[in-house]
């Protein structure tokens, strides 16, 4: 039908793009309802009430509806509760009596199931590598958005990273990690510890939820000793992970890679995006 592809569309495209949404299913009806099983709608949350949370959330969703499930007072009681489920962060099944809920003369019962569509995380690899290569190949099963940034293109191929967004620009890339930096985490591993540097001191003027450097511990110890000369505040340079990793996997490429996606993960289930 045309309207589950329309549907079907811009649920596909919300979630490439990183926005919440709600995916309204009506699974079952009894008696006299406005539609039958299987209509649907997508609920999309104000930019405010992602921003701000709960209790803005519970006010209503606003940033807009496409489809119906029956519209009058049930689709409000429907929205609300879509509400509900993005603070949450959460899917289930209700039932709607309509006569008794909606004030609705036809009577009838709905279930409609609530589906949760979360903003994914973003991973921003700086540095198309090796070890980033493997590292991608890694984290493609997760519900992760993989950015590669590189200058370089004979590295930072499309045929090296198939299923990642790729940045030619050491400045676009920051500009990607800045974007939603509450719930993107950055990796610097470039084939220069200059350009590491560089990278380090942009993204610490506003710091993503996670920063973090490959190399040992010396290379920790001079590369932010240089930023503390060049007067990036202590505090900060604090929040930076070095090296990357669970800890000691061996040293080839994808040995690294294990040690690094590992501890990527679990940041990202502590920041909720693989809940």
């Amino acid at each position: 039908m045309s309207e589950d592809r329309e549907i079907f569309a811009e649920a596909a495209a919300l979630a490439a793009a990183g926005v919440p949404f709600v995916l309204v299913t009506v699974v079952r009806t009894q008696g006299s309802t406005p539609r039958d099983a299987g209509a649907k709608m997508i609920v999309r949350p104000r930019a405010k009430a992602i921003a701000e949370g709960a209790e803005e959330a519970e006010k209503g969703l606003e940033g807009g509806c496409t489809g119906t499930v029956g519209g009058g007072q049930f689709e409000e009681l429907v929205i609300e509760s879509a509400a509900r489920h993005v603070k949450n962060r959460a899917s289930g099944l209700e039932k709607f009596v309509l006569g008794a809920e909606a004030d609705q003369c036809c009577g009838g019962v709905m279930e409609v199931f609530f589906e949760f569509v979360g903003a994914r995380q973003r991973v921003v690899i700086f540095g198309a590598g090796h070890v980033a290569a493997a590292l991608v190949e890694l984290l493609n099963g997760a519900a992760l958005e993989v950015v590669i940034v590189d200058d370089r293109a004979d590295w930072n191929t499309v045929e090296r990273f198939p299923r990642a967004r790729r940045v030619m620009s050491w400045v676009e890339g920051v500009r990607a990690a800045h974007e939603r930096g509450g719930a993107t985490l950055a990796c610097v591993m470039t084939c220069s510890h200059d350009t590491d540097h560089d990278l380090l001191r942009r993204l610490l003027d506003n710091p993503p939820a996670f920063v973090g450097l490959i190399g040992s511990r010396s290379k920790r110890a001079c590369l932010l000793g240089r930023l503390v000369a060049s007067g990036v505040d202590e505090g900060v340079i604090e929040r930076v992970h070095c090296p990357i990793g669970v800890g000691d996997t061996g040293k080839e490429p994808r040995m690294v890679a294990i040690s690094m996606a590992a501890q990527l993960l679990m940041e990202a289930k502590k920041l909720g995006a693989l809940e």
